[in-house]
């Protein structure tokens, strides 16, 4: 006998709102990461949230859009990620990096 199809929609690990230390809000403490690793995690792909290390980061995807291969297969499988507080994240990747470059 054949098992029952799960009807429910699929669902990906993630979080949908930047958390209070997401390093990608403007509020984030100016100088943490520091200029080269702010600029190497934004050229990735994708980026998991530093404190869920099994859940991709809101923060990293509102900065990315499109350019996150997450929100990207999310859109190609219709998922709608729920992600909300774009205010709280940097309006550009050039001001979030100068945010975070250290003053030594």
């Amino acid at each position: 006998m054949c098992k029952p199809r799960d009807r429910s929609e699929p669902k990906l690990p993630h979080i949908t709102s930047p958390c209070g230390e997401c390093p990608f809000r403007k509020d984030s403490h100016a100088g943490w990461l520091g200029r080269d690793r702010m600029a190497g995690i934004l050229a990735a792909d994708s980026f998991v949230c530093h404190k869920k290390k099994d859940k991709q980061c809101a923060g990293f995807m509102l900065m990315k859009g499109e350019e996150s291969t997450y929100v990207q297969i999310a859109g190609r499988m219709g998922i709608d990620l729920g992600l909300k507080g774009h205010e709280l994240v940097f309006e550009s990747r050039a001001a979030c990096v100068d945010h975070h470059c250290r003053e030594d």
